[in-house]
């Protein structure tokens, strides 16, 4: 029996400090692209002040597009939900609270605009820097423009998600960071093609990664807690997926590009980077760099990034109130394999429909045990790789529902996998995700 689809999850009153790794890297990213700025305007002659002002501008852009691309992307429609509706509403309600968060940082962003004269300035006598400065001026009323639309409601009148909005509002705000950088390397770097490529993708991904943790921390977080059913929570723990997925390639990109435009500062060399005082800053930020690798190592298994029971980890749905508890663990951990008689053993313990629970680290149970399962008329449930050091030494979870009682087939009686069960193995392929 699963949980209603009404009935709330339990939010963990005691545990509001597990978005403090989240928090933790919100606040990393900050310093590093807050230091980052200062060293590039610090290099176009300009005071830390106007520093400043630029890095609030670029923060606001990214708070923009990394906003949108949560909503353009990762709120979606669950048809296989339990209940369609209360994912909806959920969806709406993220979406009407993003909008003061939209609305502020489209007003930060055009408060702070003004600092582009500085680059119009320096670029008086360069037509091909004024031209992007003019693209740039010309995205950002874009974006601006994308961010001050009102909202569509329904009849009733809850907001309409709006996702292709979404989507417009993150290109029109990444192309903004991407051209404000390129014109930002044209300045710092003439003389260094590359830079036109590297600091675009550099900026890029400080932006989306900065708005996307705004996003979880500020508004999916908060709007699930407030009707946290087990529908809400499934929709909310696949749309965290989703932006870790994206956190998979931003954080590779910041690594591999902030470190290639630290090397000329320090003569080609890291080491050369300590002989300085803005080379000592490159090393600070890319330390923070590094710092965010170990935070989202360390969130995993998604216990870090939300006080609500189950919303990161699905698994704790299922064990939540109101579901059904296995009957019985067999923990054959440390075997070298699944253990099939022990199995069968415990299952005949069982009456039809009770749960059982078996742990193994036998990587071919993975495939195994669901073909034998399927020839000895059992259902299985569930099954999943656990194991804080999973990658290394993954183990195995299997919950399996214990079928009605039947005669054994010839050569099945001592519990041993073979001709038939090799067949069933063959039909539905091997190997471990």
């Amino acid at each position: 029996m699963r949980a209603s689809a009404r009935a709330p999850v339990a939010v963990q009153q005691g545990l509001l400090d597990r978005h403090a790794l989240p928090k933790l890297a919100m606040t990393f990213i900050a310093a590093a692209s807050l230091a980052g700025t200062l060293l590039t305007m610090a290099t176009h002659g300009a005071p830390w002040e106007l520093g400043l002002v630029r890095w609030l501008h670029l923060a606001s852009l990214g708070w923009l597009a990394g906003g949108a691309m949560w909503w353009g992307w990762f709120v979606r429609s669950e048809p296989d939900a339990e209940d369609p509706e209360a994912v909806a509403a959920f969806g709406a309600a993220m979406v009407r609270r993003y909008r003061p968060i939209m609305a502020g940082a489209a007003a930060l962003g055009l408060a702070t605009s003004p600092h582009l004269l500085f680059f119009l300035q320096r670029s008086s006598h360069d037509a091909v820097a004024r031209g992007l400065l003019a693209v740039n001026v010309l995205l950002l009323a874009g974006s601006l423009t994308v961010a001050s639309w009102p909202l569509d409601h329904e009849p009733g009148g809850r907001p309409v998600p709006g996702r292709l909005r979404g989507r417009l509002l993150m290109a029109a705000a990444t192309l903004t960071l991407a051209i404000t950088a390129v014109l930002d390397a044209h300045l710092t770097f003439p003389q260094f093609a590359s830079a036109l490529l590297l600091r675009p993708l550099h900026v890029v991904a400080f932006g989306l990664w900065m708005g996307g943790a705004a996003w979880n921390l500020a508004v999916a977080i908060p709007t699930a807690r407030q009707e946290p059913t087990p529908s809400v929570v499934v929709a909310a723990a696949h749309q965290l997926e989703r932006f870790r997925w994206a956190v998979r390639l931003l954080l590779p990109t910041l690594l591999v590009t902030g470190l290639l435009q630290a090397l000329p500062y320090g003569g080609g060399t890291l080491l050369g980077l300590a002989e300085s005082p803005w080379g000592r800053v490159i090393l600070l930020k890319l330390g923070l760099v590094v710092a965010l690798v170990g935070i989202f190592i360390t969130c995993p298994l998604w216990r870090a990034c939300s006080p609500i029971r189950g919303m990161c980890d699905l698994r704790e749905l299922q064990s939540g109130p109101g579901a059904r508890q296995p009957m019985r663990t067999l923990d054959n951990r440390g075997r070298a394999c699944a253990g099939f008689v022990h199995i069968r053993r415990e299952l005949e313990a069982l009456r039809e429909g009770e749960l059982l629970t078996v742990l193994s680290t036998d990587p071919i149970a993975w495939w195994e045990l669901p073909a034998w399962l399927e020839l000895e008329g059992h259902t299985l449930v569930q099954r999943d790789r656990t194991g804080r050091w999973r990658l290394l030494w993954p183990s195995y979870r299997f919950l399996i529902r214990k079928g009605p009682a039947r005669r054994p087939a010839p050569g099945e009686g001592d519990g041993s996998p073979e001709r038939p069960l090799a067949q069933a193995v063959a039909a539905g392929g091997m190997g471990p995700p």
